[in-house]
């Protein structure tokens, strides 16, 4: 083996840097600090904290200590591998002899948490006999941390002592005993003191119902659900909390992955504690025990845990909805009594749609709700279609039969909903864009950005809708390409940009690539020009310019398909309609009447076939029937 020329060096914030959560959240290095005790095979820890004499905090352990060689190769070994070096288990003394039970420990990087307080610490650490000394700092040599001192002095007995000065952050006792007592369940022979005072571990609780779930991926998962006593919400914390190896990962929360499961104001929330043992993901664990990583067997973990949840909140409330739907339909049973059968099929899908929402709503808000569910529903009783009915001819009648034969009432009413708010909107461009009084850049535009229909099939699709990012490079374009300072407002339109003579709508799909990350696949580009504009090469060359800097620019760390559409009065004559951008990109100009007329083919002419009844519309009724309150981003245009 060839002799070492140069060995590595680490800035002195190296440590800082690499595991910033351990050094700066102070419930996080607590934890970690109590599960270096844990792992030594401690089974009493007492911790103390700062007080009018002192600025000191000690956690002292009677763990098995360690040797002058065992301290320097476990803890002044950078990510030093508990588990490759000394086994996943750890063997102690219980009160009733030789016992093992799972480490924490798997990364070698509990022992910075002491950084969170000052950047040099002590440790004391003894055994047979012997107590070695060692004084601990990251501002020495170019170490990530070093030995400045080390002494060794008779000791008897086993453990570790670990002091430091409360110079960047200093705890409080109950943040201290609140977070230690919901970061690690129960053990008999695991105690913990904060300033002489021991921490209860939720021992003298008892779950109201626990459940083993067998898994594919791992053999199964232990839950339990704790219910909160009164009294206590103001100190217990609520949620779904997920343990590894009896310690807790991350805070309990309602939401599971990107599920959320209640919510957290509601008294189901506030009640319940529900603890998942889930010591098969003890390897998916993230070095910082803040959250699991995102493998598979997390992800059917999870959505089990979702499953279970979920039913039980089901079964929780069953009784208690049962009765506030009852006291309602008792309190207007003289109303209810009125209504038609389709009415009261109404009246039950809202309790099984509603009520599954809401169940935990309460019985007073519940009658208010149906008294005016039930005058709405009274209104529809029948009268105006049995009139209609009588009216019409045999002919209508048999049609009429034979659409109900294929068809239901509401599928119906969905399609013919759907087609009418087309064909108003189709109108509205119709008239609208031929209007000189039209503010077309704050009425026009947001109208036709948000029909995304008129440009083709395949952009009638609810998956395209705008991206924080792409927004950002959208604004930086129009910064750069038109010299115009844009500023989005992202709580209205921020697929919507207005300009001096223009507006811009950016949306995309986004799909996922061969390792499940969401990437943007499809974009659409549609740039609106104001009445009286003819679209020139200028403009389809500015599209272009779009394009490439999308594709080509670094922001969205992605290739997608690219289509642009260049709307205006006119089109220049003697240029194409149509301009591709290599394989990734395609520009098109189309005029509004353009749009307009190969809408309504595609909507099988409709609108000549029902030209009463969209000719009786007023502008005011398109806007307020199609647009309601029309939502754009305002740019602040350079003077």
């Amino acid at each position: 083996m060839a002799d070492i020329i140069q060995g590595s060096k680490f800035e002195k914030d190296f440590i800082e840097r690499t595991y910033a959560s351990i050094v700066s959240d102070m419930s996080i290095a607590f934890s970690e600090l109590v599960a270096n005790s844990w792992d030594a095979g401690a089974t009493l820890v007492s911790i103390t904290l700062p007080s009018k004499g002192s600025n000191l905090i000690t956690i002292e352990d009677n763990g098995s200590g360690m040797t002058d060689k065992e301290f320097q190769q476990r803890w002044m070994t950078i990510a030093y591998n508990r588990v490759t070096h000394q086994g996943q288990y750890i063997e102690y003394n219980s009160s009733k002899g030789k016992a093992k039970r799972l480490a924490y420990g798997r990364n070698g990087v509990g022992r910075h948490a002491m950084l969170c307080f000052d950047n040099k610490y002590q440790v004391d650490t003894w055994r047979d006999g012997k107590c070695n000394t060692y004084s601990i700092s990251v501002d020495g040599g170019d170490s990530a941390f070093s030995i400045m001192q080390h002494t060794v002095s008779a000791k008897e007995g086993s453990g570790t002592r670990l002091t430091v000065k409360a110079v960047k952050k200093c705890p409080y006792k109950a943040d201290v005993m609140r977070t230690l007592g919901y970061r690690f369940l129960f053990d008999p022979e695991f105690t913990v003191f904060v300033d002489g005072e021991e921490i209860e571990f939720q021992n003298n609780i008892t779950p109201i119902k626990s459940e083993e779930i067998k898994l594919k991926l791992k053999p199964s998962i232990k839950v339990s659900i704790y219910q909160i006593p009164d009294g206590e919400t103001s100190t217990a914390t609520s949620g779904i909390a997920f343990w590894a190896g009896s310690r807790l990962v991350g805070n309990p929360s309602w939401i599971v992955g990107s599920t959320r499961v209640e919510d957290a104001r509601r008294k189901f929330a506030l009640r319940h504690l529900i603890v998942v043992q889930a010591d098969c993901l003890i390897d998916d664990v993230h070095y910082d025990w803040s959250h699991f990583n995102n493998t598979e067997p997390v992800k059917e973990v999870f959505a089990a845990v979702v499953q279970f949840v979920k039913a039980f909140r089901v079964s929780y409330y069953k009784g208690k909805v049962t009765e506030v739907k009852k006291d309602a339909i008792r309190n207007n049973i003289d109303k209810i009594e009125t209504l038609s059968i389709p009415a009261l099929y109404d009246l039950k899908n809202f309790f099984e749609n509603y009520l599954e929402q809401r169940p935990e709503i309460d019985g007073d808000e519940l009658n208010v709700i149906i008294g005016a569910l039930v005058s709405v529903l009274q209104s529809r009783n029948g009268m105006s279609l049995l009139e209609k009915l009588s009216a019409m001819d045999i002919e209508d009648m048999d049609t009429l039969n034979e659409i109900l034969d294929e068809w239901s009432v509401s599928d119906i009413r969905v399609v013919l909903d759907e087609i009418d708010q087309r064909l108003k909107v189709i109108n509205a461009i119709e008239q609208l864009c031929g209007d000189p009084s039209t503010d077309e850049l704050h009425i026009l535009h947001p109208l036709v950005s948000q029909a995304k229909w008129l440009f083709g099939v395949e952009f009638d699709n609810p998956n395209y809708t705008f991206n924080r990012t792409l927004s950002t490079v959208i604004k930086t374009l129009l910064q750069s390409k038109r010299k115009e300072i844009v500023d989005i407002n992202w709580s209205k339109r921020p697929d919507l940009v207005i300009g001096s003579d223009f507006s811009l709508s950016c949306v995309c799909t986004e799909d996922v690539d061969e390792n499940e990350v969401f990437l943007i696949d499809k974009i659409l580009i549609i740039e609106l020009k104001k009445g009286g504009f003819t679209i020139g090469r200028d403009e389809m060359n500015q599209a272009n310019e779009y394009i490439e800097s999308i594709y080509y620019g670094n922001s969205l760390n992605c290739k997608p398909k690219i289509k642009a559409f260049v709307v205006g009065d006119k089109v220049s004559d003697g240029m194409g309609a149509k301009r591709t951008v290599e394989d990734f990109g395609e520009i098109y100009a189309y005029t509004y009447r353009q749009l307009v007329r190969t809408a309504e083919k595609r909507l099988f002419n409709l609108k000549e076939k029902l030209t009463v009844r969209y000719q009786e519309m007023s502008v005011k009724d398109y806007l307020s029937e199609v647009l309601e309150e029309p939502r754009q981003t305002e740019l602040a245009l350079a003077k």
